[in-house]
């Protein structure tokens, strides 16, 4: 499905800024004024209010009144959709030739637009830009530097995925990719940028620190998702490479080793969603040690698959638990 903003006519040299936002007044007014504060123009900043409860709306037409000119501040508010819905309510309002995507816990530095047109300018050929961002709080961040690989869809999905914020696309890409998936819970921005690459998307990197992808107490996306999301992103496009004889052995392994991170970073999570994690595991890699070593053979012969898996994670979850009161 097409977009629908794409039915008008671009704005040359627009940017439009698309703010996706619940419940983050304080986060989202300094998230605005990274924007404010970038040094190219012109922009049109879209904060959608994916059906707020605090002073979001407040926050917003406080900042509206203080822009005018060649920078534009629109709120819009909708009913409590998700992520992905807020996306697209602010992509069918945009009117720029470039689209920027940013959540409202991030900051983008003063440069980040400016420097991306450019690159987009001298290289016509391409359909988007990325650059490295830092992870962390203001005082403590640390840079992660991108790359491009040969192959972008393995190195999207299986190496090294894109930070939303670090990229700049042109609307004639984003109508080539269509609306945001709704469906997925998990991993929405790697599910976009893969979908750009398959619809032919020509992807440049440049070496360019684009802005700061804030750790903080609140709730991010991610964390209201659970590994059953996870499991179900990874199937999708497993299942879509397949069809297409695109599904590599580097993808493969890829996606076994990102199991085996969901599988470490969220160790409480229930029994359920971590035997389907490791059973995923198990499918794309039964070569793998741990299903390999005698004590795993061993229950599985006893006791079978199922309940041999079972118990392996309920001695990782005790092995993670000792080792956290040995060191601390």
């Amino acid at each position: 499905m097409e977009p629908r903003f794409l039915e008008r006519d671009f704005t040359k040299h627009l940017v439009s800024v698309i703010i996706p936002t619940y419940n983050r007044d304080s986060l989202v007014k300094e998230s605005i004024e990274s924007v404010i504060a970038q040094t190219y123009r012109p922009i049109e900043c879209i904060v959608v209010d994916d059906g707020s409860t605090d002073n979001t709306k407040e926050v917003v037409n406080e900042l509206i009144k203080e822009n005018t000119g060649s920078f534009t501040l629109k709120y819009i508010r909708q009913q409590n959709a998700g992520s992905q819905v807020a996306r697209n309510t602010g992509t069918a309002a945009a009117k720029g030739a470039f689209i920027q995507y940013l959540d409202s816990d991030d900051l983008l530095y003063p440069d980040k637009i400016e420097k991306q047109v450019s690159f987009l300018n001298e290289h016509t050929n391409c359909d988007g830009v990325f650059g490295d961002w830092e992870k962390g709080t203001i005082e403590n961040k640390e840079r992660i530097f991108a790359y491009k690989n040969d192959n972008l869809v393995e190195q999207f999905l299986a190496e090294r995925c894109i930070a939303n914020f670090a990229i700049l696309m042109r609307s004639a890409l984003i109508k080539k990719i269509g609306d945001w998936d709704i469906t997925i819970k998990r991993n929405q921005e790697i599910d976009f940028h893969l979908r750009g690459v398959l619809a032919g998307g020509r992807f440049g990197y440049a070496s360019l620190n684009c802005g700061l992808w804030r750790v903080h107490d609140t709730e991010r996306i991610a964390n209201k998702a659970n590994l059953f999301d996870a499991i179900r992103f990874y199937q999708k496009w497993e299942k879509l490479l397949l069809e297409k004889k695109q599904f590599t052995n580097n993808i493969q392994q890829g996606i076994v080793k990102n199991y085996m991170w969901f599988l470490g970073e969220y160790p409480g999570s229930r029994y359920r969603e971590l035997s389907a994690l490791l059973k995923e595991v198990y499918r794309l890699h039964p070569l793998l040690p741990i299903f390999n070593s005698s004590k795993f053979r061993y229950l599985r012969k006893l006791l079978g698959f199922n309940m041999a898996v079972i118990i392996w994670i309920y001695r990782y979850k005790q092995n993670l638990v000792k080792n956290k009161t040995i060191h601390g």
